[in-house]
């Protein structure tokens, strides 16, 4: 084939807030109704802080009605195929963005114990409407289930059998535990379990962090600079936790974390805290449930989702995590992802590499964490996937 697979580990799917309350029980409508008045708000308010209102205004003029395609599947189709991208993992939308889930049920989850109840109602509102919306087009949509796993294991693994037996492709689990039991809790066993023999990735994205003061001078800057350590938090305790020595066909991916720089840091950080070291022996023998290294659990079952990639310049630190653990994301529809140059991105990021490996990142790794049709896909690409000819040339 002259053209290349692209899979999209990083795209982001939901309602109008308002629309939602079709999909929420009704003895919960009266809470719906009040809270979603209060998050409209709370956009607005994060819309002057933390994207910048004049940034967002301007941006959502440039891009139209191709916004719409969040929610709107004929508009996403067509925004794919112009990008030449065959599929997408979907996650939700976060409370800066139009298309947030209520309740707090976004990509930012924040866990709480007074909210936890309605936590699961907008979670489960979404996984509703995302499962519809697959429906639609189940070859080219990955649904994933918002699981709100921190407050009832049985609630968990219901809601992980019915997004199964709904077409769903894998859960997003919150990143954020403060409060609460974080992932090498032995509670969470037979979540892992259930989760390797349906072979349902488990996702963590980008967004949780403990709450700021967003009217305080320099807080986006401290956001920023930590806002991948919350992210990855659930990534050490899992490993040096056992569950990827107990659960060896578990499979995890993490996204938006600045992948290219961050995560080659942080293998090698495991590996170095996993070792035989004078400064850490008067902690204890904490290594004696796991058999490998860090890293080579890391090679087993992790993958990471690099939206946007930068330029051919730090193809290095592709190398470093590598190859076969790399999942390309274009981040629609989100201002900082790759759309509507997706093609151009693509090329700064990936052109000049081996074919092989740029098919592997693009598309094929996916192939091996999701549960898809690839021959269908394949066809598809082989119509709207972008040629391969150019990647080359730029090598010369």
């Amino acid at each position: 084939m002259d053209r290349y697979l692209v899979i999209s580990s990083d795209g982001h799917a939901g309602l109008p807030p308002e629309r939602y309350r079709d999909y929420v029980d009704s003895r919960y409508h009266a809470a719906f109704d009040e809270r979603v008045k209060i998050e409209v708000r709370q956009r607005l308010e994060f819309e002057k802080h933390f994207l910048i209102h004049d940034f967002n205004t301007k941006w959502r003029a440039k891009a139209g009605e191709g916004l719409d395609g969040a929610w709107d599947g004929t508009i996403r189709d067509r925004v794919l195929d112009r990008d030449g991208v065959a599929a997408e993992v979907l996650f939700p939308d976060g409370v800066t963005e139009r298309n947030a889930p209520p309740f707090g049920a976004d990509i930012g989850l924040r866990p709480s114990a007074a909210n936890a109840e309605l936590q699961w109602v907008g979670a489960r509102a979404h996984n509703r409407w995302m499962a519809e919306f697959c429906r639609d087009n189940p070859l080219r949509r990955i649904g994933l289930a918002i699981v709100p796993a921190l407050y009832d294991i049985e609630e968990t693994l219901k809601e992980i059998r019915w997004a199964r037996d709904n077409g769903l492709k894998g859960v997003f689990f919150p990143a954020l535990t403060d409060g609460f039991a974080m992932y090498n809790d032995r509670k969470y066993y037979p979540v892992w379990e259930l989760l390797q023999d349906l072979d349902m990735p488990l996702h963590f994205h980008s967004g949780a962090a403990p709450a700021f003061d967003i009217t305080q001078p320099g807080w986006i800057g401290t956001y920023l600079c930590e806002y991948a350590f919350w992210l990855t938090r659930p990534l050490w305790s899992l490993t040096f936790g056992g569950v990827f020595e107990l659960y060896p066909k578990l499979k995890v991916a993490f996204t938006e974390a600045g992948g290219e720089f961050w995560f080659p840091w942080i293998i090698e950080l495991m590996d170095v805290r996993a070792s035989a070291k004078h400064t850490s022996g008067k902690l204890g023998d904490y290594r004696t449930n796991m058999t490998m290294k860090p890293s080579e659990y890391f090679a087993r079952h992790v993958w990471i989702g690099c939206s946007a990639l930068p330029d051919n310049e730090t193809t290095e630190s592709y190398y470093k995590i590598g190859i076969d653990r790399i999942l390309w994301g274009t981040d629609y529809p989100h201002p900082e992802g790759t759309w509507p140059n997706t093609h151009e991105k693509m090329m700064e990021s990936l052109g000049g590499l081996p074919e092989a490996d740029i098919g592997k990142m693009l598309g094929g790794n996916a192939l091996s964490v999701y549960d898809v049709d690839a021959r269908a896909l394949n066809a598809l690409a082989a119509k709207i996937g972008p040629l391969k000819a150019p990647f080359v040339k730029r090598a010369a």
